[in-house]
C-alpha cells in the first residue's frame, strides 16, 4: 500500500512538473525585471527563445532516448559534425541545398544507426557507446578539417537561422512545431503507447508482443535526426564552420529532459515540460551572464540543479 502511494505521489508529481516550471520561469521573469531594470523586453525573450530552440530541438530526441531507458551523450558532436559537413557540402549555394541537406540527413541516420547497433546488438551501456560515438566522431571532424574548418553557410541556411516569421524566430517555429508533433504522437497513437510501455516495463512490453529493439532504435535514430535538425539551425545562425559548435548540448539536454519531468530510469514524461525545461536553462545562462556569473558558476549551478532534479526523483521512488 505505502508503495502505491508513493508511486501515485511520484506519478503526480510529474504530472505537475511542467506546471511548477512554469511557475518558476515567470518568477524568474519577474525577477530579472527587478534585478536589471529595463532589460525585461519581448525582443529580449524572443531572442532567449531563438537560443534555445536548438537546445529545445536536441532536448526532444533525448527526451524519446531517456523515455526508452536509454542516454545519448553524443548530440553535441552531431551537431558540430553536421555543420561541418553542411558548410562543405553546400558550398555557400543555395543550389547546393538539397545535396547539403541528403549529406546531413545520412549523418545523422548513421550516428543514430551506430548509437542503436551499440547498445541493442553489442550489448555496450547507452553511456559508453553514445561516449565512443562522441570521440569518434570528434576525431573525424578534427581530421576533416585539419583543425581548422573553413566556409560559410547557403544563404537559405541564413535565413532559417537568423529569419523571422511575423516577428518570431523561424527556428522558435521550427522548435514548437516539432514538440507538438512529437506530443501528439506521445499522446495519441499506438506508437506513443508503446515508447512509454518500453521504458516503464521492458519485459512486459516484451511478452505483449512488442518490438523493443525497434523502438529502441528508433528512439537512437530520432535523437540523431533532431540533433541534426538543430546543427543546421546553429549552421545558419552563426555561419561559420567550428569545432566548438557542439558546445554543452549533451549535458544541457539531459538537464532539459530532467528539468522537464522526464524520470532518468525511462518510462515516465512527457512533451512541453522539456520545452520549458529548454527555455529554462536559456534563460537561466542568460540570467546569470547578465549578472556577471563567470562559466565555472554557470557549470556548477547547471550541475546543482540536476543533482537537485533526479535526487528528489530518487527519494520519491523509494519504498
Amino acid at each position: 500500500m505505502r508503495h502505491n502511494s508513493l508511486l501515485q505521489r511520484a506519478g503526480r508529481l510529474h504530472s505537475l512538473q511542467p506546471l511548477i516550471l512554469l511557475a518558476i520561469i515567470l518568477v524568474m521573469i519577474l525577477a530579472q525585471s527587478i534585478l536589471v531594470p529595463g532589460s525585461l523586453t519581448l525582443d529580449q525573450l524572443l531572442i532567449i527563445s531563438r537560443q534555445a530552440s536548438a537546445l529545445g530541438i536536441i532536448a526532444l530526441g533525448q527526451a524519446v532516448v531517456i523515455l526508452v531507458g536509454g542516454i545519448d551523450l553524443s548530440v553535441g558532436t552531431t551537431v558540430m559534425m553536421v555543420n561541418i559537413f553542411c558548410i562543405t557540402g553546400m558550398q555557400a549555394s543555395n543550389s547546393r541545398v538539397p545535396a547539403g541537406l541528403l549529406l546531413c540527413l545520412g549523418i545523422g541516420l548513421m550516428i543514430g544507426a551506430a548509437n542503436a547497433v551499440g547498445v541493442l546488438f553489442l550489448n555496450i551501456a547507452p553511456f559508453v557507446m553514445t561516449l565512443c560515438t562522441t570521440t569518434i566522431c570528434q576525431g573525424i571532424c578534427y581530421v576533416y578539417t585539419q583543425g581548422a574548418p573553413t566556409g560559410s553557410a547557403a544563404p537559405f541556411i541564413r535565413a532559417v537561422g537568423t529569419g523571422r516569421l511575423l516577428g518570431v524566430p523561424y527556428s522558435t517555429v521550427i522548435w514548437l512545431g516539432l514538440a507538438a508533433l512529437l506530443w501528439a504522437v506521445l499522446r495519441f497513437t499506438t506508437l506513443g503507447r508503446k515508447l512509454y510501455a518500453v521504458g516503464g516495463n521492458p519485459k512486459a512490453a516484451r511478452l505483449s508482443g512488442i518490438s523493443n529493439r525497434k523502438l529502441i532504435a528508433g528512439a537512437y535514430i530520432f535523437s540523431a535526426l533532431m540533433a541534426t535538425a538543430a546543427g543546421l539551425i546553429l549552421t545558419g545562425y552563426h555561419n561559420i564552420a567550428s569545432l566548438t559548435l557542439e558546445g554543452d548540448y549533451a549535458m544541457n539536454s539531459l538537464a532539459a529532459a530532467l528539468i522537464g519531468g522526464n524520470a532518468i530510469e525511462g518510462g515516465r514524461g512527457g512533451v512541453w515540460g522539456v520545452v520549458l525545461g529548454s527555455f529554462f536553462m536559456m534563460l537561466l545562462m542568460a540570467m546569470l551572464t547578465m549578472l556577471g556569473i563567470s562559466q565555472v558558476g554557470k557549470l556548477i549551478t547547471q550541475g546543482c540543479i540536476i543533482l537537485a532534479v533526479v535526487a528528489v526523483q530518487q527519494l520519491l521512488k523509494r519504498d
